[in-house]
């Protein structure tokens, strides 16, 4: 099994969806809040959602030249995102 990271930042209005969307899916997942992260961490310059598999493969989001944050406004349905998973996983 694949780690999987959710990246959020607290007002991003797609986190939640995004995250009742695996959850759904039954899949076992970290939550990365981009809030709690200082400049330089991991995770901080990723646009919100951003989703991982082993801190490599962007699923969807991805990184940003910025740490005051980006937004990601093109998600997968929950269809499309258990097809894109269960190749990965």
């Amino acid at each position: 099994m694949k780690d999987i990271s959710l990246i959020y930042s607290g007002s991003c209005p797609n986190y939640k969806a995004t995250r009742q969307m695996l959850e759904e899916i039954g899949l076992t997942f970290i939550e990365i809040n981009q809030d709690d992260l200082h400049e330089g961490c991991f995770g901080k310059n990723f646009s919100s959602p951003t989703l991982l598999v082993d801190n490599d493969i962007v699923i969807f989001g991805g990184e940003t030249d910025s740490s005051d944050g980006a937004c990601t406004t093109s998600l997968p349905d929950k269809e499309d995102l258990r097809n894109l998973l269960n190749g990965l996983t």
